[in-house]
């Protein structure tokens, strides 16, 4: 998007509400009254800033003031290109805002290729789909498989091995099971047998819990 009618306009400190028009492709600011733009006050450098036109509007670059040169609260070190809503800060004392109207007829030369493009895009996908002129079909325009992502593997790898730990998981309570159940059978077909009192059952038995045969 183009740009036109870049302005600074003063929104706290000295001349507040002050507007300065930026025309010079090289406009200086500072304390000194040899700069475009004068800012009289201690806390403002003689040559504080300067400003310099470009294709995409202006950049701002800091001449080793005192009090240093921010934009949006963050202290630049070599040229910043800026952009419409951002405000300059000069140290702590001046805040101005970077403004700038649209240009609509710079927007629309600007558009024109995109536009031209976007028709050759289309003029060669519609191509596409018709024979060659000696009769061959026309070539496989299917796109590749894409290949797996190093993140999507990672997360088929975590699910393989929740898969894994679940079926051991299981595995090992079907275990415990079967050995409950074969060990309440044991203990039915024992006293259903009365084997208390059959060698060597009445050996262990009555070493163990002094049970005495009837």
């Amino acid at each position: 998007m183009g740009y036109k009618n870049y302005r600074l306009t003063v929104i706290k400190g000295f001349n507040k509400g002050e507007e300065f028009s930026l025309v010079q492709d090289e406009i200086t600011i500072g304390r000194s009254e040899e700069n475009n733009i004068t800012l009289n006050i201690a806390e403002v450098s003689r040559n504080h800033a300067i400003l310099t036109k470009g294709e995409e509007g202006y950049m701002i670059k800091d001449l080793g003031s005192t009090n240093g040169t921010f934009v949006d609260k963050k202290e630049i070190g070599g040229k910043y290109l800026l952009k419409p809503g951002d405000t300059v800060m000069l140290g702590d004392a001046i805040y101005m805002t970077y403004q700038a109207d649209a240009d609509p007829e710079e927007t629309l030369v600007a558009a024109r290729p995109d536009e031209l493009a976007s028709h050759q895009v289309t003029a060669v996908s519609t191509r596409s789909d018709e024979t060659s002129e000696d009769g061959a079909p026309p070539a496989d325009t299917t796109p590749a498989r894409k290949e797996k992502t190093a993140e999507e593997a990672l997360v088929e790898d975590q699910v393989m091995v929740e898969k894994k730990s679940n079926t051991w998981l299981w595995a090992g309570i079907g275990c415990v099971v079967v050995i409950i159940f074969l060990i309440v059978v044991g203990a039915i077909l024992f006293d259903f047998l009365d084997l208390y009192c059959t060698p060597p059952f009445d050996t262990l038995l009555g070493s163990i819990f002094n049970y005495q045969c009837p």
